[in-house]
């Protein structure tokens, strides 16, 4: 991962990604997660210290943590990081009022976002899908939700990144990089951010 003298200083924000693992979530799973980050997106992405997974986001009558207060939780303790976007990498189920369960949620141009490996685990008939295709679940999500983050909105090209992934067999559909469409606007989003000098 980068270096902190890698990164570009932008009005006292570091243009760069923070990945942070909450709870138990695996260690390896959590650097997938940032390596690809910086490979697709081709910002430079730093593990950030192990955090605590917050009770205040749990939903006892669901058993899942709500996205969105994880979210706003996560928002209120990054405060004084450096990095301009912070994505979050938990193990536990994320649900939302009006989703059943959510593999991530983001703020829609905003600075965080949060993605959990816990129904990534398994295939729709039940069965163990292996950590490989666990790992590539798992990095699908991030970048999806972290295309948010950068203002991305959901793709109507079913192959692309931020093409919206119901159900897992969804997200297998789903490459493991942007549409031309998107990449576009991604790369016009960076230029964005390097131009004013504004996270």
């Amino acid at each position: 991962m980068a270096e902190d003298g890698d990164a570009v200083a932008l009005a006292g924000v570091r243009r760069t990604i923070g990945v942070v693992p909450m709870g138990d979530v695996g260690e390896v799973a959590v650097r997938i997660v940032a390596a690809h980050l910086q490979t697709v997106l081709g910002l430079p992405a730093d593990v950030l210290e192990r955090r605590p997974l917050s009770d205040a986001s749990y939903v006892p009558d669901r058993r899942q943590h709500d996205a969105a207060k994880l979210i706003a939780l996560l928002n209120a303790c990054s405060t004084p990081w450096p990095h301009f976007k912070i994505l979050a990498v938990v193990s536990v189920d994320l649900g939302v009022p009006i989703l059943r369960f959510v593999f991530g949620e983001a703020q829609m141009g905003g600075r965080c976002a949060v993605v959990s490996g816990y129904r990534l685990r398994r295939n729709e008939d039940g069965t163990d899908a292996g950590l490989e295709l666990y790992y590539e679940r798992l990095a699908k999500v991030a970048l999806h939700e972290a295309g948010h983050t950068l203002s991305l909105f959901h793709c109507e090209d079913p192959r692309c990144l931020m093409h919206f992934a119901a159900s897992t067999k969804h997200l297998d559909r789903i490459r493991l990089f942007f549409c031309p469409r998107c990449a576009f606007l991604l790369k016009e989003t960076l230029k964005h951010l390097g131009q004013t000098g504004r996270p």
